[in-house]
């Protein structure tokens, strides 16, 4: 008499679909989501066992999915409005967000994006990364989670970005402060490696070639992108000798600014009187300095929410259209901290 061959059993799936035993259990108790590609794997592979998977057979069992945004400052104010959007698009989803924030520290930002990777999120928001855009393509090749990134581009027809020209804003900062008469412009720079503040250089160059005029490499100062790095640039600048001072300051970001504006007063002199100023977001505190911060505005919420429909079309497998990023509106918002260059001001009447 033969010998009643064994029932398969959960592992058996697991192995024979290539997959943990976990995945399967996830499958069967609605735990937690098992993408499309999974599922019909593990279907096909208990199929093929002859093992029957009690699952649901309702949608409204749905398991609802996980997505991820990243972040690299919770404590710089341009950041809330856009976890805002996407947490406000990712709710008429039901979809729940997990919120990471790397601190603008790029080993912890690779780490956690690893970590994510191997977990079941079901899609990945990369804002304002510090990491070269060769890690975040290899990671996404490497994992395939769906992914879209903020306020750069990757240059990877799978990874759809969201972002301003950062180049062009600042060109345009630039020529504001060109046509009131101001040549010796000093850039706050943040981050020496980030794409954008690279960018926001370019346009500054741009610009002042234009004019005839340059760049000088030592008002051009790098420094953490935040207040207390926009006050030790700022101070940088104004600890020179006053023939050899800018008359303006173009700063990576707002939070940037009011650390340099801080740095003026503290070295009692006055904006724009004495030097104008230019920041870079129009977050909600721009418009309540002293005095009111002229700045590139970059429209936040709607990014996060743009940026949560694009993953969305990922997660469902529908591809982006159009050449791999999008751009949006950056007016620049004129106030109070610029001001044409008068005599009082400039150090010379050519103003070199």
């Amino acid at each position: 008499m033969s010998k009643q061959k064994p029932r398969p059993n959960l592992q058996d799936v697991a192995r024979h679909a290539g997959v943990s035993p976990a995945t399967v259990s996830r499958l069967i108790h609605n735990t937690a989501h098992v993408r499309e590609s999974v599922r019909d794997r593990v279907l096909q592979s208990a199929a093929s066992l002859g093992y029957e998977l009690p699952l649901p057979r309702s949608n409204t069992c749905t398991p609802q999915a996980t997505i991820a945004l990243l972040i690299t400052d919770i404590l710089n104010p341009f950041f809330p409005e856009i976890v805002r959007g996407v947490e406000d698009e990712a709710k008429s989803d039901g979809l729940a967000m997990l919120l990471c924030d790397t601190t603008e520290d790029s080993q912890w930002e690779r780490q956690i994006l690893h970590t994510l990777a191997s977990r079941p999120v079901d899609g990945i928001i990369v804002c304002a990364s510090r990491l070269a855009a060769e890690d975040l393509i290899n990671l996404h090749e490497r994992h395939k989670t769906p992914m879209v990134v903020l306020n750069r581009i990757v240059n990877h027809p799978g990874i759809p970005c969201v972002l301003v020209d950062c180049e062009n804003a600042t060109y345009r900062a630039a020529r504001h402060l060109l046509a009131l008469n101001h040549t010796r412009i000093a850039y706050l720079a943040g981050p020496g490696m980030s794409d954008a503040s690279q960018a926001r250089r370019r346009g500054l160059e741009l610009a002042l070639a234009e004019a005839g005029q340059s760049l000088r490499p030592e008002w051009c100062l790098n420094s953490f992108p935040n207040v207390d790095g926009g006050f030790q640039a700022m101070s940088a600048l104004l600890a020179m000798p006053a023939a050899d001072r800018p008359t303006a300051a173009l700063a990576y970001n707002d939070m940037m600014a009011m650390g340099a504006l801080h740095a003026i007063r503290a070295h009692h002199l006055r904006v724009p009187q004495d030097i104008s100023l230019v920041g870079f977001d129009d977050i909600a505190m721009a418009a309540h300095t002293n005095p009111p911060l002229t700045t590139v505005d970059q429209p936040k919420y709607r990014m996060g929410k743009l940026a949560m429909r694009m993953l969305r079309q990922l997660m469902q497998g529908q591809a982006i259209p159009g050449d791999g990023y999008t751009l949006v509106e950056s007016p620049l918002i004129v106030r109070e901290s610029t001001a044409p260059l008068t005599g009082s001001n400039g150090h010379s009447p050519a103003g070199k």
